[in-house]
């Protein structure tokens, strides 16, 4: 069985579905690699920004004797 004679018999919709559905999945897939780096990037700056803005713990009566 040849490959044209496997794509008549599944028609030629079923596979341009496929193939369109795999291109889909492998763009999505490569545009989401750029952004968890970028969301990564944010996190690491937000938290670098927002270490000033921490208060230290009080000390307890204990701990002052």
């Amino acid at each position: 069985m040849t490959t044209t004679h496997m794509i008549q018999t599944a028609g030629i919709i079923a596979v341009l579905l496929a193939l369109v559905l795999t291109l889909t999945v492998t763009l999505l897939r490569l545009a989401a690699l750029p952004l968890a780096g970028a969301a990564l990037a944010l996190d690491a700056a937000a938290h670098f920004v927002a270490a000033p803005l921490s208060l230290p713990a009080p000390a307890t009566k204990e701990a002052t004797r």
